[in-house]
């Protein structure tokens, strides 16, 4: 049996298609939702079986560690029950770290989906770089999605490296959506080391830009987090919503004509629909669309390189970051290292 421990929306989306090539093979598979984004879990409900377990562990105002403290509270008896072959986690949330830390706890192999991602400063991304290094260090499987992914496993010796693609572009290849330049500029700002006077300064450059070209639509489908929120009476001239659908975001990413983002799944995908990215972080773990030329670092002047983009944001970069048969790849890998997976035990 193959245990798949999720908690976000991005792990969600980025499980799907793992969790339908297990089920067309029938290889028998248990979901784990720690509810870290119970919020915004609903919005992707469909794209996976109902969770076999759910911790719903999140309360207000708690720290990481109480995240990981309840996570390894409650995952540990139903992994003593399952006694899996192997359990999955996948990216670098709290939900991915703790999962992983317990299996490996329990001398149980640990396959880490999307491996490799390094920025090397645990506190750019924080906590998910160090979260990414300490589940390389403990798995049995890392899937890397790129070369330079698996270049960085190998330098540290990590185990079983094997280049399988971003399993977000085998959702994005399912769907099917056309890429277009539209009239929208679409804008996601959530990260953690962005919070406070940094996060101030993209709003207030934002709305500068907003004013200045007021023939584009600037569209601010808004994260939750209160230290997002708090910045949001600065947007005068900016279409803000509420956190759009997963299918409603891709849409719209399909259509935009220019993204700004500090995410780090939103470049895979606008890698797959052609669109440029001015990404608002001094550093990217996803070097792959910076060095591919569709990826701009942007650690300050937001306004300077809007202004040298937005007249020519078209392009015909392919997509680095995969070709859709991810999910295959990493099934495959499972059922080579456990033939016993595809015997149904």
């Amino acid at each position: 049996m193959v245990v798949i421990c999720f908690g976000t929306r991005p792990e969600v989306i980025k499980f799907s298609s793992v969790i339908k090539e297990l089920s067309e093979r029938k290889i028998p598979f248990k979901t784990v939702f720690t509810g870290q984004h119970k919020e915004l879990f609903d919005d992707v409900s469909d794209l996976v079986p109902a969770p076999g377990y759910r911790l719903d562990l999140m309360k207000k105002n708690q720290t990481l560690n109480h995240i990981v403290a309840a996570i390894a509270q409650k995952l540990t008896p139903i992994l003593n029950t399952l006694r899996p072959t192997v359990l999955l986690v996948q990216g670098d949330t709290t939900t991915a770290m703790t999962s992983a830390l317990c299996a490996f706890n329990m001398n149980i192999p640990v396959g880490h989906v999307e491996a490799g991602l390094r920025t090397f400063n645990l506190n750019a991304p924080f906590p998910e770089e160090g979260n990414r290094q300490i589940i390389s260090r403990i798995a049995a499987f890392n899937w890397a999605p790129t070369e330079l992914s698996a270049k960085h496993l190998k330098a540290e010796k990590c185990s079983n490296v094997e280049v399988t693609g971003n399993t977000v572009v085998d959702m994005c290849h399912n769907l099917n959506y056309k890429g277009e330049y539209g009239n929208t500029v679409l804008i996601t700002l959530h990260r953690r080391e962005n919070f406070g006077e940094k996060m101030k300064s993209y709003f207030e450059q934002i709305e500068t830009l907003a004013k200045r070209y007021p023939k584009l639509e600037f569209v601010f489908p808004m994260h939750p987090n209160p230290k997002v929120q708090e910045n949001r009476d600065l947007l005068k001239h900016v279409t803000v919503t509420a956190p759009m659908g997963y299918f409603d975001f891709l849409k719209a990413v399909s259509k935009a004509k220019l993204i700004i983002t500090d995410s780090g799944g939103v470049q895979e995908e606008a890698g797959t629909f052609k669109k440029r990215i001015l990404l608002c972080r001094p550093n990217t773990e996803r070097a792959e669309g910076v060095k591919a030329g569709f990826v701009q670092l942007v650690p300050d002047n937001l306004i300077e390189a809007f202004e040298k983009v937005i007249h020519n944001p078209e392009h015909n970069i392919d997509n680095p970051f995969g070709d859709g048969k991810a999910a295959e790849r990493i099934v495959n890998s499972m059922i080579n290292r456990f033939p016993k997976l595809n015997k149904h035990d």
